[in-house]
């Protein structure tokens, strides 16, 4: 799924009122009927609640929605914040379609929160999408009072005060839920301003998008059926030899249990052959919890200061707790110089990387980095928004030909092409330790089946976060470690083979 930018979604709104022949006031009609019907689905019983309307399309969108929700029963009353004196034509008319069974409230931030506090819900429809600078004045405290509403907060497209492409908020509303048009929102999916809303579905409204998603930065939102598209049939006879060989380079002394989880990832990924490359010290271990794996120990007992002969193996991930010793470091170059196999670099190896001014231009084409946010910013220099941050990485990825997979709660996924792909799936219960170690694993694993490497990296991450997914429908976010992960890894296969 393509997502649009706001001038693009701009001109998707505009496409779609020329194609159709219809009018931008019954366009505003169908959005906030899809609207209803998706807040009538997650919270069947309401209870009373608020419109609170700004006074452009974003407050038009609002009033309609409010003579929805009353038409079907429900207790639902306008408020019109006083400092708003002029509107949209639609904003008017839909103002005037208000039944006069709707109570419309004005007045300022106190008279507000005074007379909200028997509600139940207040729903943000305030600025949308349409706002092109910070919050300022009394909506400050406007929005510092609906902040405050102890009830259900939902937000109409988009929290308002978030400021589109800018991805900067002095102050934004604070959504419990928001139900956003047609494609995600970039703002939705970055940290510093997807904060601002819990949980967002993305709204069908049948807009015409085929000219809107040629303008922009090229951004998609994974989804099922792409993911379903990308996995490889089994063949009747094919053998271990089919799947590759996958070797992981990871672990030293203390971290041992990284080189198991990665290691284990990997053989759940569908590989044919799996190797791990350990400290002598890490031998047992990895024999004893891994029997599918095969072993090369390292000549130290500590930490890893060789590199095995590379030829026969079809992928190779290093990285998870393998440290930063000198010889680590030697090691690792070694091999970005010596390996002509798809390439995973995690934790660790981003690390060692980070401590060579050039440490980057060593990198094949296509290898696949997986930072999070701190990793990255010693590679690539310091950010002062998540914006930044994903636009380095973006130009990043496109200037030295790799793919970076920059984690987090929708993680983004940078090709050399400049095409950046967030993830859908996962939860906070993975943010926990070993959850990347896991994710090395089956990218690794990926490679290896012969998946190419923009493929590789989409399944991966997609799988990944299902997994973690999975693994919350059986334990809740609270309990989640990484081996659940992996535990929900063959789950996941089946539900994208579906």
């Amino acid at each position: 799924m393509r997502i649009l930018s706001s001038e693009a979604s701009r001109m998707a709104d505009q496409k779609t009122i020329e194609n159709e022949g219809i009018s931008s006031l019954n366009l505003m009609e169908r959005a906030a009927g899809e609207f209803f019907l998706a807040f009538c689905n997650r919270f069947p019983r309401p209870g009373s609640g608020c419109v609170v309307c700004g006074p452009g399309n974003n407050g038009g969108d609002g009033l309609a929605f409010a003579r929805m929700m009353h038409q079907a029963g429900f207790d639902v009353v306008v408020f019109l914040p006083d400092e708003f004196s002029t509107f949209s034509p639609d904003f008017e008319e839909n103002k005037k379609r208000l039944p006069p069974e709707i109570e419309i409230k004005t007045g300022n931030h106190l008279q507000f929160s005074d007379w909200i506090e028997s509600k139940d819900w207040v729903c943000d429809a305030l600025f949308g999408t349409g706002l092109n600078k910070p919050i300022q004045g009394e909506m400050i405290s406007f929005i510092e009072r609906m902040n405050a509403f102890p009830g259900l907060r939902v937000s109409l497209d988009i929290p308002s005060g978030l400021l589109c492409e800018m991805n900067f908020a002095q102050i934004a509303f604070r959504a419990h839920w928001t139900g956003t048009f047609q494609t995600p929102k970039l703002e939705l999916l970055l940290p510093d301003s997807g904060k601002y809303s819990e949980e967002f579905e993305v709204i069908p409204i049948g807009l015409n998008v085929t000219e809107a998603e040629k303008t922009g930065p090229e951004c998609y939102f994974l989804e099922k059926g792409e993911i379903t598209s990308l996995l490889k049939k089994r063949e009747k006879f094919s053998h271990k030899g089919t799947y590759g060989h996958g070797l992981i380079v990871a672990g030293s002394f203390g971290k041992i249990g990284a080189a198991v989880l990665a290691s284990r990832a990997l053989v759940r990924s569908g590989v044919g052959l799996a190797t791990v490359c350990i400290p002598n010290s890490g031998v047992d271990i990895i024999q004893i919890s891994i029997p599918e794996a095969m072993v090369i120990p390292d000549e130290n007992e500590h930490h890893i200061s060789t590199i095995p002969n590379l030829e026969s193996y079809s992928a190779i991930g290093i990285g998870p707790g393998i440290g930063t010793h000198r010889d680590t470091s030697i090691a690792l170059f070694h091999l970005l110089q010596s390996a002509r196999q798809p390439l995973v670099l995690d934790a660790d190896a981003l690390n060692l990387l980070s401590h060579h001014p050039n440490g980057l231009n060593h990198l094949p084409e296509k290898t696949i980095l997986t930072p999070h946010p701190k990793e990255f910013d010693r590679l690539a220099g310091g950010s002062e928004t998540s914006f930044q941050r994903l636009m380095k990485a973006t130009q990043l990825a496109q200037a030295i030909k790799v793919i970076i997979v920059l984690k987090g709660a929708h993680s983004a996924i940078c090709m050399p092409d400049g095409e950046v792909h967030f993830n859908s799936t996962g939860n906070p219960g993975m943010a926990t330790g070993g959850s990347g170690d896991v994710l090395t694993g089956i990218l690794t694993g990926l490679l290896a089946q012969g998946y190419h490497p923009e493929e590789a990296a989409k399944l991966g991450v997609y799988l990944h976060g299902l997994s973690g997914d999975l693994a919350r429908k059986l334990l809740g976010e609270h309990s989640i470690c990484a081996s659940d992960l992996i535990s929900n890894l063959a789950p996941a296969f089946l539900e994208i083979a579906g």
